[in-house]
């Protein structure tokens, strides 16, 4: 092996994510250094990196545009009142609606009719309640309402995971730079999965499993081991950085 080959090795072992060994298990410790690394990584991956693009707009036929494009056209809509004639607001939902399903897999017309509901629900939500439900998380009305089952006769379903990221990037876009942008945790099998072997490592003794069932009672699961942890990371950075960690572990 050549230094130039060692030397490069070596260097890639400080931008390593940082473990820790618990029960014979190996589970990533959450520190910022840890979630930067999470960030970066999903910043250079094609198969991400263009859902953060808020300027990914739509092809045609080929590409529907980004949850970043779709979030910051809600923005503009919502909270900028600008609106330049290309989209109506029920044009904006189906987008938003539409890419933040594509891009995470939460397979709303699984049952044939969740998009399609969960679009009209969306549209015939109150505006100004929609925006005050996503600065108060506590307010679960906009919650609930995306998330409740559907009507298909057959394969009915809750789409709780599906309302949690619709929250979760409204938030993030919507709110950007604000105290408001990091209110909604994303709900993910991943992170439900793995969340009870942090709740055990920071001595969150208290959650049962079933209690990671209720959307309320999962968030405030993870606020206490971010708690715990006293390093500061945002609920953004915990969601991406056990998912992109554990994503492949499972």
């Amino acid at each position: 092996m050549s230094n130039t080959i060692k030397a490069e090795l070596e260097l890639a072992k400080t931008k390593m994510f940082e473990e820790v060994k618990f029960n014979d298990r190996i589970l990533v410790k959450l520190t910022r250094d840890n979630v930067a690394i999470a960030e970066a990584m999903m910043r250079n991956d094609s198969a991400y990196l263009r859902s953060m693009e808020k300027g990914a707009a739509p092809v045609g036929k080929k590409y529907g545009g980004s949850s970043a494009y779709w979030m910051t056209q809600l923005k503009k809509y919502l909270i900028d009142h600008r609106v330049d004639g290309k989209y109506s607001y029920v044009d904006i939902i189906k987008g938003a609606v539409e890419s933040v399903d594509r891009e995470n897999s939460t397979h709303l017309n699984a049952d044939k009719c969740g998009r399609q509901e969960i679009i009209k629900r969306l549209y015939e939500f109150n505006k100004e309640r929609l925006l005050e439900c996503l600065k108060n998380p506590d307010d679960m009305d906009l919650f609930n309402e995306i998330s409740k089952i559907t009507s298909a006769s057959k394969g009915a379903r809750k789409n709780v995971s599906f309302a949690s990221k619709f929250c979760h990037y409204a938030c993030f876009y919507i709110y950007e730079d604000t105290e408001y942008q990091d209110n909604y945790s994303i709900y993910d099998s991943i992170l439900k999965k793995v969340l009870p072997m942090y709740l055990e490592y920071y001595k969150v003794n208290h959650y049962r499993k079933r209690d990671l069932e209720d959307y309320c009672k999962y968030r405030k699961a993870v606020d206490e081991i971010r708690k715990a942890s006293k390093k500061e990371i945002s609920r953004n950075g915990f969601d991406h950085l056990l998912w992109y960690y554990h994503k492949g572990r499972m």
